[in-house]
C-alpha cells in the first residue's frame, strides 16, 4: 500500500514538472519577437532624356565601408559609437540595394542607350560607387538617416589613364525620420537615396555630353 501511494506520489510530481516545463516553453514561444525587413522605396524625380546619349553604362556593384557591410539597422547617438537594431534589418545589404536602385534610375532617366549591371562587355563606360555612410542618426531633438555615397565614373577603353576617368565626386545627404522608429528611417533614407540618385544622373549626364 505504501509503495502504491510512493509511486502515485511520483507520477503527479513528474506530471506538474513537465507542465510546468511545457508552459514555460510556451511563454518563451509568446515572447519571441519576429525580425522585421526594410526596403528602399522611392519613385524617380530625375527628369527623362528624350535623346539618350550614345554610350553604354555598366555600374559594376557597389562596394561599402566596414562598419555598414551588415543588414542590420546601424544607428548612433553620438560621433563614437554605433549600435545594431537585432529584430530591425535591411533586406539586403546595402550595397546591394543601392546598386540596383542606381542602375533602375539611371535606365528610367534614359540618359544613355543601355545601362547594365556588372556587365563590362559592350560597355563604353563603367560607374563604380562606395557606401561610405548608411546608418541612423539619433539626437535628443531629431533622429535623421545618414547616406553618403563616392561616384567614380571611367572611360573604358582609353589609352591615357589621366582621362580615363570622367569625375569623382562624394554625395552626402541628411534627412529627417518623421518617426523615431525602424519604418521612420526606413522612410527617410529613402528620400536621401532619390535626393543623391537625382544628382548623380544630372553628373553622369554633363559628363557624358561633355565627352559626346
Amino acid at each position: 500500500m505504501a509503495h502504491m501511494k510512493l509511486t502515485r506520489t511520483l507520477t503527479i510530481g513528474l506530471c506538474l514538472v513537465l507542465l510546468g516545463l511545457m508552459c514555460g516553453c510556451g511563454g518563451k514561444q509568446k515572447q519571441r519577437q519576429r525580425i522585421k525587413f526594410y526596403n528602399l522605396h522611392y519613385a524617380l524625380h530625375a527628369s527623362v532624356t528624350q535623346s539618350p546619349l550614345p554610350f553604354i553604362i555598366s555600374v559594376e556593384k557597389f562596394k561599402v565601408a566596414p562598419p555598414f557591410n551588415s543588414t542590420r539597422i546601424i544607428y548612433s547617438k553620438n560621433n563614437f559609437t554605433q549600435n545594431r537594431y537585432y529584430y530591425h534589418q535591411w533586406i539586403m545589404n546595402p550595397d546591394e540595394m543601392i546598386t540596383h536602385l542606381m542602375a533602375r534610375d539611371l535606365r528610367e532617366s534614359n540618359i544613355a542607350r543601355a545601362i547594365m549591371i556588372s556587365d563590362n562587355l559592350l560597355a563604353t563606360h563603367q560607374l563604380n560607387g562606395i557606401v561610405e555612410q548608411f546608418y541612423e542618426q539619433d539626437r535628443k531633438d531629431q533622429w535623421n538617416a545618414v547616406l553618403s555615397i563616392t561616384i567614380t565614373l571611367i572611360k573604358k577603353n582609353e589609352s591615357d589613364v589621366a582621362r580615363r576617368i570622367c569625375f569623382q565626386k562624394n554625395y552626402k545627404a541628411m534627412s529627417p525620420c518623421e518617426e523615431k522608429n525602424p519604418k521612420g528611417l526606413a522612410n527617410a533614407m529613402s528620400t536621401a537615396m532619390s535626393n543623391i540618385s537625382e544628382m548623380i544622373i544630372a553628373d553622369t549626364y554633363d559628363a557624358l555630353f561633355k565627352k559626346k
